[in-house]
This record gives structure tokens, sequence and C-alpha cells, in this order.
């Protein structure tokens, strides 16, 4: 009876877990992601790359934009970034990237930056950029994971030989 009884409040507390994320999806430039229901919007970008949030204590930030990358070069970008950051004053500590994503954190001032990129289609990049208190560590922890999982394309961008292919012959 207990184990059914334990059974039942941890599978009822799932929904409830679930429910404290919302999707962002931004049609202009084609990238999804989720939020934490405990961040509020504090600005939302003019020209529709993306937002600003906070949660409700100011303890954090969290930026969420797109961007067109120069020359279409992705790697080029998350270096660039990289440099900015250090150049920021960021004492950057760890950085993966592949040819089609990158993520990177570091420290400065007993906060935590962390950053992740993605790929779009047709020269374009999604990133979000949390940075927050180093003694609030753990309670964001699952919060940057959770944002690196759902940060992704919405679509499948076309190869090079399918964009050839719907060129039309001229004579």
């Amino acid at each position: 009876m207990l184990a059914r009884l334990t059974a039942l409040l941890f599978f009822s507390a799932v929904p409830a877990m679930a429910s404290d994320w919302w999707s962002y999806d931004n049609a202009r430039f084609g990238y999804t992601i989720e939020l934490p229901q405990e961040f509020r919007l504090s600005a939302r970008s003019d020209n529709g790359d993306g937002l600003t949030l906070t949660p409700t204590d100011q303890s954090a930030r969290l930026l969420v934009f797109g961007t067109n990358i120069l020359d279409g070069d992705f790697s080029a970008e998350a270096n660039t970034r990289i440099a900015l950051a250090k150049n920021d004053g960021w004492q950057i500590s760890y950085t993966k990237s592949t040819s089609r994503g990158i993520s990177f954190s570091g420290t400065k001032q007993g906060r935590i930056v962390y950053v992740r990129g993605v790929a779009l289609c047709n020269g374009a990049a999604a990133f979000f950029q949390i940075d927050y208190p180093k003694t609030d560590m753990q309670r964001f922890d699952a919060v940057v994971m959770r944002l690196v999982r759902s940060l992704h394309p919405t679509t499948k961008c076309a190869t090079t030989t399918q964009i050839v292919k719907n060129f039309p012959v001229t004579g």
C-alpha cells in the first residue's frame, strides 16, 4: 500500500514539474527552446530575434536570440562568441563545439555564464546565454541542462545538392 501511495504521489507530481516550462518558438529564425516558468519576460527585441528573461528574484539573466552569421560560417561565429566573452572578462573554463553546435561556460566576479548555440538554416544561428551567481549553481544546473536539450532548429535544412536541383534550368 505504501509503495502504491508513493508511486501515485511521484507520478502525480511529474505533470506539475513538466508544466513549469513553456515553449518559445521563433519563426523569424526557425528555432525553439523550452523556458522555465519562473523566468519572466523583461525585454523582447524590436526586430523579433529573441527575448531577455529573469526570475522573480532577479538573480539570473537569460538571453535567447537568433542571429544571421557572417558568411554562414558557424564555427567562426562560435569562436567569435568565445572571444567576446573573454574580452568581457569571463574566464572561460569549458568549451565544446562541432560544426552544428557550441557550448561554453566560465566565471567572472562570483557569477557563472553558460552559452549554447546551434546552427540554423540559411546561415543563421540560435543562442541562449544565462548568467547567475556561483552560489546558486545547484539551483540553475538543471535549468541549464534542460535549456541545452531543448534548443534546436524547427526546420530541417536542405542540403546543397537539394538546393541546386531546385534551381530552374536556363537556356
